[in-house]
């Protein structure tokens, strides 16, 4: 399930460039007022695959800022003079749980700030559920929130961040919503046979990456930098790898707002 929130804001309000955490724990506090014991499940655990990794098969985009807006980069901030904000926010949700979720969302308030920001205040205006896509094997995207994809290197004591240019990319991706794929069945759809694994994939750039560090809460003892590229990119894979990247986001850090995607029509 997608759904775009138009959210409202007092005209002239200031928001940090590094929103993505305080946006990301808005959505655990909405999920939470109604069911506490699945928002606890859901930060904690995610979908896990076999006791190992875990999925949190939700993601969002970045804040589309109507305009006009300015940009303060000294201070790292947005100045919001439209006081007009759009959100995508997307689940791999069963459809009997779609309904719960709008009316979660419906008619919200919440504050986006931090250490050095005061929070501003949002209100759901309206919101309005997004058809479903045809997924075919052959799809283009575009970005709408950063993608991050890490591999591990012998001697790097940390996972490295990897460029779409990267060898090795396609496989990373692939295998990213493999493991989302057998985490979700059954609880967000059922899959008949092995179809997955007869299609070919390829992966081909449509514009030139560009990157995006995002820092994770920011101005705390805990604060972390994460990097993505937004581009625009064509992905040959089995339909069903299609929807699990378009609904919980495509890579890795998809419930702290990277990895969104939007479908592109060629001309």
């Amino acid at each position: 399930m997608r759904v775009q929130l138009l959210l409202n804001c007092r005209p002239g309000s200031v928001l940090p460039f590094n929103y993505q955490y305080e946006l990301s724990a808005w959505i655990y506090r909405t999920l939470a007022q109604a069911n506490p014991e699945f928002a606890s499940w859901l930060h904690e655990r995610g979908y896990a695959l076999e006791g190992k990794k875990a999925f949190k098969l939700f993601t969002f985009s970045h804040l589309d800022i109507q305009k006009p807006f300015s940009l303060d980069k000294e201070r790292g901030a947005i100045r919001i003079d439209s006081g007009r904000v759009r959100l995508v926010l997307s689940f791999l949700l069963d459809a009997a749980l779609e309904h719960f979720v709008v009316g979660l969302f419906q008619n919200q308030r919440f504050g986006i700030g931090n250490a050095q920001f005061p929070a501003t205040d949002f209100e759901v205006h309206t919101l309005e559920i997004l058809p479903k896509p045809v997924f075919s094997p052959l799809m283009c995207y575009r970005t709408l929130s950063p993608i991050c994809l890490t591999s591990e290197e012998p001697g790097k004591a940390h996972a490295q961040y990897r460029h779409p240019d990267d060898e090795g990319y396609l496989g990373l991706l692939i295998r990213n919503l493999s493991g989302k794929l057998l985490t979700a069945t059954p609880h967000a759809f059922s899959l008949q046979g092995n179809e997955h694994h007869l299609v070919p994939p390829a992966f081909r750039l449509l514009s030139d990456p560009k990157r995006k560090g995002v820092t994770l809460k920011a101005f705390t003892a805990a604060e972390t930098k994460v990097i993505g590229y937004t581009f625009d990119f064509e992905l040959t894979a089995a339909p069903i790898l299609h929807e699990v990247g378009y609904y919980a986001g495509f890579g890795v850090e998809n419930a702290q707002g990277f990895g969104c995607v939007e479908v592109v029509i060629g001309d």
